[in-house]
C-alpha cells in the first residue's frame, strides 16, 4: 500500500484516490455488407454492468460474430447514458435461437420455445435400374482388376532387360493374389507357402501370350485356366 506525504495528500483528489470500476459497457458492431441484422441493432448501445443483459448478451452471438463490447469506467470524462433495448424475437430466431434457452437471474419474460432447426432430408426414390446384381458386380469387378493386372505385367516386362515369365495369379474376383517372375529357361520353383496360397486362393492366371510351355506347366501343376 502507498504511503502518501501530507504534502502529497493535500494536492489530491479524493476520486484519483479511490480505483475506477466498471459501470456500463458499449456494443460495438463491424457495419460492413457481411453485419447481420441482429448485431447491426446492438451497435453502440449502451448497458449497465450489473443488468442481466450483460449475463446474457456476450459476442460472440453466433458463429463469426465479430462483435465486441467496450468498458466504461467510473474515471471517464464522459458516461454515456443507458440505452439498451432488447433485440427483436425474429432476429434473436435467426441469428442466435439459443439466447432463448439460456437461463439468466433477472425478470423472467414469455418465451415462445422453438424446435430446433432440422434440415429437411431429400425425397429418396428407389430405381432399381440402378442397382446392379450381385454377378454384375463381381464381373465388373473382375474385369477391372484384370485389366489393371495387364497393365502391370506389360510395365514390368518392358522394365526387364532378362526375358521373363511374368505370371499373375488371380482370383475369382480378378484380384492378384501372387506375382511370380520366372526366367526363361528355368524350371518352375514354388515355395510351399506359394503353393497352398494358389490351390487355395487362385482360380485362374495372366501370362503374355506366346508362352505355351510356361502355360501347359502351370496348368498341370494346379490345374487352373489362363484368363
Amino acid at each position: 500500500m502507498e504511503l502518501l506525504s501530507l504534502k502529497k495528500l493535500k494536492n489530491t483528489k479524493l476520486a484519483d484516490l479511490i480505483l475506477p470500476t466498471i459501470n456500463r459497457f458499449i456494443w460495438t458492431a463491424i457495419l460492413d455488407d457481411k453485419v447481420c441484422d441482429l448485431c447491426r441493432s446492438l451497435d453502440q448501445k449502451v448497458m449497465e454492468a450489473n443488468s442481466p443483459n450483460y449475463s446474457l448478451y456476450q459476442p460472440p452471438l453466433h458463429p463469426r460474430c465479430r462483435c465486441h463490447i467496450i468498458p466504461i469506467t467510473s474515471d471517464a470524462e464522459i458516461i454515456p447514458k443507458v440505452n439498451w433495448e432488447k433485440p427483436k424475437n425474429s432476429w434473436i430466431k435467426k441469428y442466435a435461437p439459443f439466447l432463448f434457452i439460456i437461463p439468466f437471474k433477472g425478470k423472467k419474460e414469455e418465451i415462445e420455445e422453438i424446435a430446433p432447426y432440422v434440415p429437411e432430408a431429400p425425397e429418396l426414390v428407389f430405381n432399381p435400374k440402378d442397382i446392379l446384381s450381385i454377378e454384375e458386380y463381381i464381373r465388373e469387378t473382375e474385369l477391372r482388376n484384370i485389366e489393371n493386372a495387364k497393365q502391370k505385367m506389360s510395365i514390368m516386362e518392358k522394365d526387364n532387360m532378362k526375358i521373363l515369365y511374368i505370371i499373375f495369379f488371380l482370383n475369382k474376383l480378378g484380384q492378384t493374389i501372387l506375382i511370380k517372375e520366372i526366367e526363361k529357361g528355368e524350371e518352375f520353383n514354388f515355395t510351399k507357402r506359394e503353393e497352398d496360397m494358389i490351390k487355395k486362393e487362385v482360380s485362374s492366371y495372366l501370362i503374355s501370350d506366346g508362352n505355351d510351355d510356361a502355360e501347359n506347366e502351370i496348368e498341370r501343376l494346379f490345374s487352373i485356366k489362363k484368363k
